[in-house]
């Protein structure tokens, strides 16, 4: 029940069957380590002529291993007398061998069908977080670093390989051997063993001693990793702008005070791991030092252990230390690559907020009205302000009640910070609604599919993302399916189709990292060429066209309204210049969170003081552009 509730049971339970003959494997090889060691009995009576052992020994020895010794020696006495002791000491050297070979023949497989266990599990991992990644709230990623994330899919996923799952796949063999080993010790005699044995608490005390601030220390390396990586994608990021502010000094000083910060765990982590090896040293020689002392009084005194017995035992015990000693070092590693485990935790445990019901509903198409009704929303840092405010935190939406029918074209104005973007991301399930409901011809979208929802609806927002690659695929991401000549009509909608021409390749272009390759004003008429080209009923604009020129602008806008009224779209548009959304079927004016006005442009212009101030002020600056 302990491993069904652990992280790794979800990993390991699809290869139930390849892990059971992965430990029958280890058993075998278990099993032929302990005949190994055996086989040196007749071995020993061969070299030395022992035929009888001690003729002294007294009947409080082990009477199962004393007859054990008389068949072997009478089986060296047989053959010796038979074959003669060259030919004997052929056959005992081979069965010496055969025994070894098989040992070692089963360990390999062991390790070879646990390795794409291994593998397929990290795989797997990583694929969950990549998912976790893409489903998480965009809150998340407001608080989240690039390159600490981008740490914990590469680097901590390939500690939990190295430092877990590594150790895992040794310590399984060493860990059956050490068992068959032990009961071979006890089989020979149970006094000594269990002299031995004492000091097994003492080994445990010291070792998690040493290893208690391990997984602390860890955890605290990786998350300066973490800070180290992200760092660098910033400083890569913004290169050109820490030159021309010359704040290269800078940005190494900061490097360096985060690297000196690794450099301590990293030392002490290090400290603390490559104790184990001599620790298992200094513990496994004093064991041997009390096996000696121990047996030597059995058998000089107590006279109730045969010399060669004692051989075998020391033998076996000296066996039992390379195994240990796996052991102890692999525990040090485990805890140590710990740290890494509990950072994947995080984030694969992280609340996805946004959450799909199991009973949801399909939603196969948009045919009335969306409506906001008795909306509000509240971001997770102001709901926990409000919590420990002695007054109650304005919430970035409220109370409201909006009707868009399909076919129109809806812009949404106000200052800055009043919960456009908010309102926007509601539609295609970015955020939900703190109380309310957003419905969609009657349907509450938390109760639909979200991936159905998604289809409906194309965003276009004003940080425009685009991928390392061609126009054309960066064009067809929504609808895969698209054919040439319609990316080709989507793009000249977008007033992009010429200057993807004039591009060296035109549409099997590449783009570059992020569309380094083109300016602000292209990349965001390609985003807009690709909402287009989904095919979507519904259009979402978040200032869409900000780093576009006026004239562009407008000419964009003709387009897609022109769309709009021809394909029966609705177009939900938050804008940058205001002289864009004149002609909209309604303007809905946002402020501090609340719906203050709506109507046409002529309407609000002539009874709404914020509207007319806002298009006043934006007639002002056009101007001032103007004369520049």
């Amino acid at each position: 029940m302990l491993f069904r509730r652990s992280f790794f049971f979800h990993y390991l339970s699809p290869y139930t069957g390849q892990l059971v003959v992965n430990v029958l494997l280890r058993t075998l090889s278990a099993v032929f380590t302990t005949i190994l060691v055996f086989s040196v009995a007749p071995l020993l009576s061969l070299l030395f002529g022992t035929a009888g052992g001690l003729e002294t020994v007294t009947g409080s020895g082990n009477s199962a291993v004393n007859a054990l010794m008389d068949v072997l020696e009478s089986w060296v006495t047989f053959s010796i007398a038979h074959n003669g002791k060259t030919a004997t000491l052929v056959w005992v050297v081979s069965a010496l061998f055969l025994a070894y070979f098989l040992k070692d023949l089963c360990a390999y497989l062991g390790l070879y069908w646990f390795t794409p266990i291994r593998n397929k599990m990290v795989a797997t991992l990583r694929k969950d977080l990549y998912h976790q990644y893409l489903i998480l709230p965009l809150s998340f990623y407001a608080k989240a670093q690039k390159g600490d994330l981008l740490s914990r899919i590469s680097h901590n996923t390939q500690d939990v390989d190295n430092q877990m799952l590594n150790q895992i796949q040794q310590v399984l063999v060493d860990v059956i051997t050490l068992l068959f080993l032990v009961a071979m010790l006890f089989f020979i005699s149970v006094p000594l063993t269990v002299f031995i044995l004492i000091l097994i608490p003492i080994i445990g005390g010291i070792t998690s001693f040493v290893s208690r601030s391990l997984r602390r220390k860890s955890k605290a390396l990786q998350d300066s990793v973490g800070r180290i990586s992200a760092q660098t994608t910033q400083s890569l990021e913004g290169v050109k702008t820490i030159r021309s502010y010359n704040a290269t000094e800078d940005a190494v000083n900061r490097f360096k005070k985060e690297n000196a910060v690794f450099y301590r765990y990293h030392r002490h982590v290090g400290y603390r791991t490559s104790v184990a090896s001599p620790l298992n040293d200094i513990l496994g020689t004093s064991a041997v030092v009390a096996a000696l002392m121990m047996g030597g009084w059995l058998i000089l005194h107590e006279r109730s252990l045969r010399p060669e017995v004692f051989i075998i035992y020391l033998l076996t015990l000296i066996q039992i230390l390379p195994s240990s000693k796996n052991i102890i070092t692999a525990y040090f590693t485990f805890r140590s690559g710990k740290g890494s485990l509990d950072r994947i935790k995080e984030i694969l445990r992280a609340d996805e907020v946004v959450v799909e019901k199991r009973d949801a509903v399909r939603v196969n198409a948009f045919e009335k009205e969306l409506e906001f009704k008795d909306v509000c929303f509240k971001y997770e840092d102001e709901q926990q302000a409000e919590n420990n405010a002695p007054e109650p935190a304005r919430s970035t939406l409220q109370d409201i009640n909006l009707r868009i029918e399909r076919g129109k074209f809806i812009a949404l104005v106000g200052p800055s910070g009043g919960g456009k973007s908010t309102l926007l991301n509601m539609i295609p399930r970015f955020f939900d609604p703190t109380s309310g409901a957003v419905l969609l011809d009657g349907k509450d979208l938390r109760d639909c599919k979200i991936s159905d929802i998604r289809a409906l609806s194309s965003l276009v927002s004003q940080d425009t993302v685009l991928f390392n690659d061609s126009v054309l695929n960066n064009i067809r991401l929504g609808n895969p399916q698209a054919t040439r000549e319609e990316i080709i009509e989507a793009a000249k909608k977008a007033d992009a189709h010429d200057f993807i021409q004039e591009m060296e390749e035109g549409y099997e272009s590449s783009v570059g990292d992020g569309g380094s390759k083109l300016s602000g004003g292209q990349r965001q008429r390609l985003s807009i060429a690709r909402a287009l080209v989904k095919d979507a009923p519904i259009l979402l604009f978040d200032e869409a066209t900000s780093a576009l020129d006026t004239a562009t602008e407008n000419r964009i806008m003709q387009a897609l309204q022109q769309v709009g009224k021809e394909q029966n779209r609705t177009i939900i548009s938050i804008a940058h210049r205001l002289s864009s959304i004149r002609k909209a079927d309604e303007i809905i004016v946002i402020d501090h969170g609340r719906i203050v006005g709506r109507g046409t442009h002529e309407a609000l212009f002539e009874n709404h003081p914020l509207y007319r101030k806002l298009c006043l002020m934006q007639d002002t600056q056009n101007l001032q552009e103007n004369k520049a």
